[in-house]
């Protein structure tokens, strides 16, 4: 009897155990993806002084991160993590009166130069984020959405290009007008070291484990701060991620 009783008190400590495993990873979620960046650092609108986009390339632009998701129920939870995110891209752009500094080390006048440039402008942009996502989970069948913000610190900012084929009236309007053959800018010290802004994931687990994902993030905050002269408007990360997803 005694035997039986002890075995008896071990299959239900056991089960027990079993249950609160099982409960357990119903309600934690571990997860990894990786992805491809596509979009801009851009102003919204496109201000008048950009009369025409010649060229556009997302450049070497990427996601990878580790989430994980606390459900409170079947269908509800919430995903925090983090991220290395990389916002990338290089634009050739036909600009008219874009108010800007430039040094010029070609032409008739060399110098640095400020006032509002006509001509042709070539940016390159690459950000390097470290991200981490405060985010609603709402689980659909074989899909599940997210919906929130995150916060994020730049470690490697670039933005520099070119000014050329065009001219700058030094000081304003109706200031001297200055030919530029080319003239090379670099405001990379000048980005805002942090972002912040809206973020939207969906994934859809086509296996029990793998998922094709996608990620939408909005920045608010400018990327470069309100003192700040060299561009004439505030330019935000606008980008959406494609890529695939595992679960642990």
């Amino acid at each position: 009897m005694k035997q039986t009783l002890y075995l008896f008190l071990i299959g239900i400590l056991a089960s027990t155990l079993a249950h609160a495993q099982q409960e357990s990873n119903r309600r934690w979620e571990y997860k990894m993806f990786a992805g491809y960046n596509l979009g801009a650092s851009t102003p919204l609108p496109l201000p008048a002084e950009i009369r025409a986009i010649r060229a556009w390339s997302p450049g070497v632009s990427g996601t990878l991160a580790f989430h994980v998701t606390r459900w409170l129920s079947a269908e509800w939870g919430i995903t925090s993590g983090l991220a290395i995110d990389v916002k990338g891209m290089s634009v050739e752009a036909d600009v008219m009166y874009m108010n800007t500094s430039l040094v010029v080390g070609e032409g008739d006048h060399t110098g640095t130069f400020s006032g509002l440039f006509t001509g042709r402008n070539k940016t390159s942009v690459h950000n390097g984020y470290l991200v981490v996502p405060l985010l609603a989970a709402r689980r659909i069948a074989q899909c599940t959405f997210r919906l929130g913000g995150y916060f994020a610190l730049n470690r490697d900012a670039k933005f520099e290009g070119q000014a050329f084929d065009g001219y700058i009236r030094n000081g304003g309007p109706a200031g001297d007008r200055i030919n530029v053959e080319m003239s090379a800018f670099d405001f990379s010290d000048q980005i805002r070291k942090t972002d912040a802004g809206l973020m939207a994931l969906a994934d859809w687990f086509f296996t029990n484990k793998l998922a094709l994902t996608g990620q939408f993030s909005w920045g608010l905050l400018p990327l470069f701060p309100s003192d700040f002269n060299g561009v004439p408007y505030k330019m935000y990360n606008i980008y959406f991620m494609g890529g695939i997803a595992y679960k642990l």
